[in-house]
């Protein structure tokens, strides 16, 4: 089973930072989930939100700092027990090059996409990058800028196909998308079915199971034969796997 690190594995770790991703690496990480945002600067930086006030920084907003001012900002584990600073794409993509990579565009404007065309070609990175964004217009500059790559369905779409999935409509409602995600249960709802897997899977569609935080959830998921899993606990399902 592939395991995605979302956002390093922000439950336990500072969401986005170096030290999130290389704790992710060496609890058997393959992959790495990250949240893709504009600097002032037009640099693109690692992170969930535009205004910090979440992280603990309520003065401060992505797009009004330049890219070494966010990399003198400090973001603390859920526990506080780790402490790291912001980082941009290219740091993260010099530093595991060989992993697999899921990019959330939290912009939809054109130049996001354009900047991270260019930077991608100047570090002649891999094409195995899948793309979520939030817009119509983002799943146009993904089939624009990168034509042959995959999008999921944006979450209102998933959303929708997750609630039909539990009511036995999944099928009718899956989205055209070659890539897929559902989560193992909602509200203690068991989601997606052994014969549903089956059948997206002989189709050559990729499914993702997120986010595959407790033992029940990866259970489910192995029990059912997903191969892919977006994790905020990579050391807790990579212990099951191993």
């Amino acid at each position: 089973m592939k395991v995605y690190a979302h956002r390093g594995s922000s439950l336990i770790w500072p969401e986005n930072t170096l030290l999130a991703f290389n704790l992710a690496h060496q609890a058997g990480a393959t992959g790495c989930e990250t949240d893709l945002r504009l600097s002032k600067d037009d640099q693109i930086v690692l992170s969930h939100d535009d205004h910090l006030a979440r992280l603990g920084h309520p003065d401060k907003n992505i797009h009004q700092l330049t890219a070494q001012e966010i990399s003198k900002i400090e973001i603390t584990s859920p526990d506080g027990k780790f402490r790291d600073h912001m980082i941009t794409l290219r740091t993260l993509l010099q530093t595991y090059p060989d992993k697999d990579y899921i990019f959330d565009c939290k912009l939809s404007e054109r130049r996001l996409f354009e900047i991270l065309k260019k930077e991608l070609a100047e570090l002649n990175f891999h094409n195995r990058i899948w793309f979520l964004t939030w817009s119509r217009e983002g799943d146009n500059h993904v089939r624009e800028h990168f034509p042959g790559y995959h999008f999921f369905p944006r979450v209102f779409r998933s959303h929708i196909w997750g609630w039909t999935t539990i009511l036995g409509l999944g099928t009718r409602f899956e989205p055209k998308n070659q890539i897929l995600s559902l989560p193992a249960y909602h509200l203690d709802l068991p989601i997606f079915k052994r014969r549903q897997i089956a059948s997206i899977q002989r189709r050559g569609k990729i499914f993702l199971g997120y986010l595959v935080n407790t033992d029940k959830d990866w259970q489910r998921c192995r029990e059912f034969g997903v191969e892919m899993v977006l994790t905020d606990r990579v050391d807790l399902i990579a212990s099951f796997e191993n």
